[in-house]
Formats: C-alpha cells, sequence, structure tokens
C-alpha cells in the first residue's frame, strides 16, 4: 500500500510538472499574436498616414518618364526621328518641380533614367544609320543645337538689356534693399551656392552612368563625341564642349 501512495504521488508530481512546461509555449504563443496584431495596426496606421504611398507628383514623372524611354528605344533601332524640340523635356522639368521635397531624390533618380535613354538612343541611332547617312543626321542634330545656342544667347541679351534699362531709369532701386547695384548682381554667395549644388548633381550623374555602363558602351560614346566635333570643325563652328 505504501508502494502504491507513492508511486501515486509522483505520478501527480510528473503530470504538475508537464503542465507547467506546457505553460510557457503558450504564453509564448500568445504574445506572438498580440505582438502580430500591433505590428498590424501600427503599419495600418502608417499607410492610412500615407507613409507608403507614392505622391501623385511623382507617380507623374515616371509616367512622364517611361512615355519618353519608350519613343527613346524606338530612336535607339532607329524606327523613330531623334526628338529635337526641348518643349517635351521642358515639360518633364515642371512636373519633376512639383514632386514633394521628400521624394526629390526619386524624381531625380527617374531623370537619370530618362538623360542615360537619351544618351543610348544618340548613340546607338547614329551608329545603326550607313555611312552615307550619318553626316546628315550629325549635321540636323548640329543645326538644331546652333539654333537653340542663338535662341538662349537673344534670350539672355533681352534680359541683360531691360535689366540694364532699369538700372539706368533707377539706380538707387530696382533690387533687393541693401544690395546698392539695382539687383543687378546677386547676394553675396548665393549664386556660388546654387552652382556648386549644379555642378554636384551634374558630376554625380556622370559618375552613375559610367558605373552603369560598359566600357564598349563608354567607347561608342566618345566615338559619338567625336564625329560631332569633327563636323563642327568642318562646318566652321565653335566647339560644341
Amino acid at each position: 500500500m505504501a508502494m502504491t501512495i507513492s508511486a501515486r504521488r509522483q505520478a501527480l508530481a510528473e503530470i504538475a510538472r508537464a503542465r507547467r512546461g506546457a505553460g510557457w509555449p503558450r504564453l509564448l504563443g500568445r504574445a506572438s499574436v498580440v505582438i502580430a496584431l500591433l505590428l498590424v495596426l501600427v503599419l495600418a496606421g502608417l499607410w492610412g498616414a500615407g507613409f507608403f504611398r507614392v505622391p501623385p507628383e511623382l507617380v507623374a514623372v515616371r509616367a512622364a518618364v517611361d512615355e519618353h524611354v519608350a519613343h527613346l528605344q524606338l530612336v535607339a533601332r532607329n524606327e523613330a526621328p531623334l526628338p529635337l524640340d526641348r518643349t517635351s523635356l521642358e515639360k518633364v522639368f515642371d512636373t519633376v518641380r512639383n514632386v514633394p521635397r521628400v521624394h526629390r531624390h526619386a524624381a531625380q533618380q527617374e531623370m537619370t533614367r530618362l538623360f542615360e535613354a537619351r544618351e543610348t538612343a544618340e548613340v546607338d541611332s547614329v551608329f545603326g544609320l550607313p555611312p552615307d547617312r550619318r553626316i546628315a543626321e550629325i549635321d540636323r542634330r548640329i543645326r538644331a543645337e546652333e539654333e537653340r545656342r542663338q535662341a538662349w544667347a537673344a534670350e539672355r541679351a533681352r534680359r541683360d538689356a531691360e535689366r540694364a534699362e532699369t538700372q539706368r531709369r533707377d539706380p538707387a532701386g530696382g533690387g533687393p534693399p541693401g544690395t546698392g547695384t539695382g539687383g543687378a548682381l546677386p547676394a553675396r554667395g548665393g549664386t556660388s551656392r546654387r552652382s556648386d549644388g549644379t555642378e554636384e548633381s551634374r558630376n554625380a550623374r556622370v559618375k552613375q552612368r559610367l558605373d552603369n555602363s560598359t566600357a564598349e558602351s563608354r567607347a561608342r560614346r566618345l566615338e559619338y563625341r567625336r564625329l560631332i566635333e569633327q563636323r563642327r570643325i568642318q562646318l566652321g563652328l565653335a566647339s560644341g564642349r
């Protein structure tokens, strides 16, 4: 009888230990469910606040770039002429300016994609032409570039003339207080900061294009630039660099 009671007590102790051991998995399981629910609630809150949503301005930039890149792919295969009117590009730039500052880097990446596609189309379309048609296409591009250059020079001269006339009529005014030059010169350091930023962005884009390109594509682009410069010299024009 004593052995029976002892065995029963041992059995009860084993059952109690087993129950205590089984409690931890249940507790961990409940904790996992609670953590998962909290995570879902946090993600839902962030989504509702627009944290994961792409702003419509950036969507518009991507759509515009996709449209241009698709056309430039046709240009690269000589299935469409290279567009020389920059009006459509200016519209894309205007779209980029509307992108919120927090997404401005993503918009710049889209523009880098557009510039790379444009450069590839320029090079591939020329080398995809028969030799007797290359010069005519290069001349077409040089003429368009010269027309843009002349238009920019005329616009710059017009603005300079307007500023000079304004300063002549009102030498003491016509500009922000404290400049003392009628607004003809920018504030000290203002232009340099903008210029440095533009130069840094340009260098970053160039470096990224080089990193993403192959030795063969770089050689083709250099040869394309050489052909353009050689033709400009033959036409008696200044270097385009």
